[in-house]
């Protein structure tokens, strides 16, 4: 079973996530590749929401087709208003950057879509939230784990951050019991090229399902 978000009162990005498997998926294929079975792949395994990085060769056109099927698709390494325009153009229904672009934030809010900007520090955990971001990217989290987000949660109790960079599969539980809205997995989860074969797509369908039953217990017990 995919568990699913709980809203924190007070953590009003996690209407976003709200009802959805904690975890976000990050796809970066430096040589592209069929793009849209990656997501099909993905979601069999229980995981609802990809982001496809706009560096990504098709990734715009894979998240068209990805929302036409009825996916929850975003686009990453989002740094300008043009980006986040045709990113909405394409269906996103969020961007994610690797850090703070407050005209990033402000035209994903007039688009209608989630903006989820990279912070690390409390100034900029300030800075996104007074620019309009609800969801926050924690990176790079692997390098400060638990204990940090933990730490930053104090000053800012309804937060909602997303810990991306790094994050092995058997660390998600720990994140989202440190108070995590929702984890985000790059190439711990679906490797740095696009799988060619069906037995490739099986493959990241059963890791996918393997990372959704650690967002629920901790297996490796």
């Amino acid at each position: 079973m995919t568990p699913a978000v709980r809203a924190r009162d007070g953590a009003a990005g996690e209407s976003f996530l709200h009802g959805r498997s904690p975890l976000i998926a990050i796809v970066r294929f430096a040589a592209g590749g069929a793009l849209a079975d990656v997501v099909r792949a993905l979601a069999a395994g229980g995981i609802e929401l990809t982001e496809i990085t706009i560096d990504t060769p098709g990734a715009l056109t894979a998240v068209e087709a990805a929302v036409a099927e009825g996916h929850t698709v975003g686009v990453g390494t989002v740094v300008t208003a043009e980006q986040v325009r045709a990113s909405a153009r394409a269906g996103a229904s969020f961007v994610v950057s690797p850090g703070l672009v407050a005209e990033v934030v402000q035209e994903a809010r007039a688009c209608g879509i989630e903006p989820i900007p990279g912070v690390f520090t409390g100034t900029e955990v300030l800075a996104a939230m007074s620019a309009g971001a609800r969801l926050l990217k924690l990176f790079p989290a692997a390098a400060v784990g638990t204990r940090y987000l933990q730490a930053l949660r104090g000053p800012f109790p309804h937060a909602a951050f997303v810990p991306t960079g790094g994050i092995a599969l058997t660390e998600i539980r720990g994140y989202l019991d440190a108070g995590a809205a929702a984890v985000a997995l790059g190439s711990q989860l679906v490797g740095r090229e696009c799988p060619s074969t069906a037995e490739g797509l099986v493959e990241l369908t059963h890791r996918a399902a393997l990372a959704t039953r650690h967002a629920c217990f901790d297996v490796s017990a």
